[in-house]
């Protein structure tokens, strides 16, 4: 997916190649976007776009690399790198902003290097009273066993007149 160089090793958020979220992302780790988001991605960490995703939301970050396809706006605190191939289109806020040839990029751009942006999160990531999130999530409980009826178990009736 990336060249020989890989940018961050550590991602709490990874997205794979074959999925689709619909829905706001909120981290305070990294995030890596191998699939397709539609929604919004707010992280105090870094985020990358890989070369095959699509990103259909607003991006706030510390540092942003897209490899990918973002249609949003997307604000970083530190620097924003568009990649060989990549597409955006969108505002972009950031405190530098780099494109390699062959970067697409349709929209306004604002870089000031004096610009101190503050991202914040969802706060009930830190509340220790937030149970469940959605009654909607999959619940993998451990379901109980079924009786196997191929296999036929004798009766202590039966075990008795066979002696």
């Amino acid at each position: 997916m990336f060249q020989k160089k890989e940018y961050e090793s550590n991602y709490d958020i990874v997205i794979g190649e074959k999925s689709i979220i619909k829905g706001d992302l909120d981290s305070e780790g990294s995030i890596r976007v191998d699939g397709k988001i539609i929604g919004n991605i707010t992280t105090l960490g870094n985020v990358i776009v890989s070369e095959n995703a699509y990103v259909n939301g607003n991006i706030t970050c510390s540092n942003a690399e897209i490899f990918g396809v973002c249609e949003g706006d997307v604000k970083v605190k530190g620097k924003l790198n568009l990649h060989q191939k990549s597409t955006l289109i969108g505002e972009v806020l950031a405190k530098s902003f780099n494109t390699k040839e062959g970067a697409s990029f349709k929209g306004n751009c604002t870089v000031d290097p004096e610009e101190d942006m503050q991202i914040t999160v969802d706060s009930s990531i830190h509340d220790p009273n937030t149970k469940t999130l959605s009654k909607n999530l999959v619940d993998f409980t451990k379901s109980t066993p079924r009786n196997n009826k191929s296999k036929k178990e004798d009766t202590p009736e039966e075990t008795k007149n066979a002696q």
